[in-house]
């Protein structure tokens, strides 16, 4: 999720939280003339009010963004590795992930901006630091009991730094309306924490820009606890590991080649663009529509290199064999002009709706392989009524050979399955029995496009089907 998006999931929400705001100041505003009329002494400033009601207003908007608008799916889950988000960011190198991490910092700052403005009492550090942690602990874990989130001791570091982010600022703002000046305590109190993130990820940006191959996001962020887990290994492991070629594609991580490829939907099907590029995960997202207004969506995965454009409403397209060969020959010679179609790659239709093309590399060619090669398929369902494909999925990528890489060993790879070096979808627990039966040598993409080989280890875990990706390069 982009901020564009959390912008516009916010404006419904803004609605409701400022008529639940304006009630319940309501309330607390006839409870104080109340108070006043029956000999109170205690004085409430018009600068408490608001800043009462923007509190209110914010603990609405920040629970429903983080907790309401969910399902309960996540049962539980709790995640207490310090700093496993920085950790995932970079194996994926996802700007999902490092936006994540700034909106989680963000949502909070105007907790700490508007505490002070309650009284002397809510101006110090301390009491703006307790009430953060707090407040955060507390939405965390109502996240957990109710399964409509994860508790996440990052979420917690984030949040109660983006109110000391916030609180520094005001801090700032009121000492110099005090002195009538500006001074480095104030402009330093306002600026050093978004300074030190700022830096952490220019550093982050440098060191990655230095090296030659991207991160793999097979890479767990957190590490699995194997002491209590039954590991057990049915098959034999070779203690050396052969060389094995590196290839790259230049269509993974490559936003140039997204626009390309949307443009080229655009012009050749005579589609409008609407709005602005989304993200969605490693989703970058146009939404289009065609002279009739039907809506469609072209997505680029920077991940993968795939890209697809799907009509929004798709109908039955049954065709006769004949017409569905016809339709694919049509798309056939469109590809080949615009050097998107293999020659060796095979035409075949399914389902009597859908053309299609395969092109497949067998891992023992590609490890072995000293030359460029395409990989993938391309599936197309057309319309009947139109030129424009009620879908189309393009996953052929162009890889180019780099050099032969050294490998590490089965046997060496294995080894950070028994120290939990691997990703798996539900935590293991005590108890759980793993058996790993099998491996094989196989590619996956990096996030700088390099096709590295890596080690895909197969067999179940309290007998349902597991299998994980360790990586194979020696380093």
């Amino acid at each position: 999720m982009d901020f564009s998006q959390v912008i516009h999931k916010l404006l419904p929400i803004a609605g409701v939280a400022l008529a639940v705001g304006l009630i319940v100041l309501g309330m607390v505003y006839l409870a104080y003339k109340v108070y006043r009329k029956m000999g109170g002494k205690r004085i409430i400033t018009i600068w408490q009010f608001i800043a009462s009601f923007s509190i209110l207003g914010w603990l609405i908007i920040v629970m429903m963004l983080t907790t309401f608008s969910r399902g309960a799916h996540f049962d539980g889950w709790v995640n207490l590795e310090l700093f496993s988000g920085y950790v995932s960011a970079w194996n994926q190198w996802s700007l999902s992930e490092f936006q994540l991490i700034i909106f989680n910092m963000l949502m909070f700052a105007p907790l700490g901006f508007l505490l002070p403005l309650l009284g002397m009492k809510t101006r110090r550090f301390k009491f703006v630091l307790i009430i953060s942690l707090l407040v955060t602990l507390g939405i965390e874990a109502f996240q957990m009991v109710t399964g409509r989130g994860i508790f996440e001791l990052d979420d917690l570091l984030h949040n109660t730094l983006g109110s000391l982010a916030g609180y520094g600022l005001m801090r700032a703002i009121l000492d110099i309306l005090k002195q009538k000046k500006i001074s480095f305590k104030a402009i330093f109190s306002a600026v050093c924490i978004p300074l030190a993130f700022a830096l952490l990820f220019t550093g982050a940006f440098i060191i990655y820009s230095s090296k030659e191959l991207g991160n793999l996001s097979v890479r767990p962020a957190t590490s699995q606890k194997m002491n209590q887990v039954s590991v057990m290994l049915d098959t034999k492991l070779p203690d050396y590991g052969e060389p094995a070629a590196l290839y790259r594609s230049h269509e993974i991580h490559n936003m140039e080649y997204g626009k390309q490829m949307a443009s080229l939907m655009k012009d050749h099907f005579q589609l409008q663009q609407r709005g602005r590029i989304s993200i969605d995960g490693f989703n970058r997202v146009w939404s289009l529509y065609d002279s009739t207004g039907k809506e469609y969506t072209f997505n680029y995965n920077v991940n993968s290199g795939n890209w697809w454009l799907a009509r929004g409403q798709r109908s039955s397209s049954s065709m006769e064999t004949e017409i569905l060969t016809e339709k694919g020959e049509a798309y056939d010679k469109w590809l080949s002009q615009h050097g998107l179609l293999p020659k060796n790659a095979e035409f075949s239709t399914q389902n009597e709706d859908t053309v299609r093309w395969d092109l497949h590399m067998t891992n023992t060619d590609m490890i072995i392989g000293q030359q460029d090669f395409d990989n993938g398929m391309i599936i197309i369902v057309p319309a009947a009524e139109s030129l424009i494909p009620q879908e189309l999925f393009y996953s052929m990528n162009k890889n180019a050979y780099i050099r032969t890489v050294d490998v590490e060993s089965p046997a060496k790879a294995y080894e950070e399955i028994l120290k939990g070096n691997f990703s798996i979808y539900n935590d293991l627990k005590a108890g759980d029995e793993l058996i790993v039966k099998g491996y094989e040598l196989t590619y996956t993409y990096d996030s700088k496009g390099y096709y590295q080989p890596v080690y895909q280890f197969e067999g179940t875990v309290n007998g349902a089907e597991w299998s994980t990706l360790i990586p194979a390069m020696k380093n």
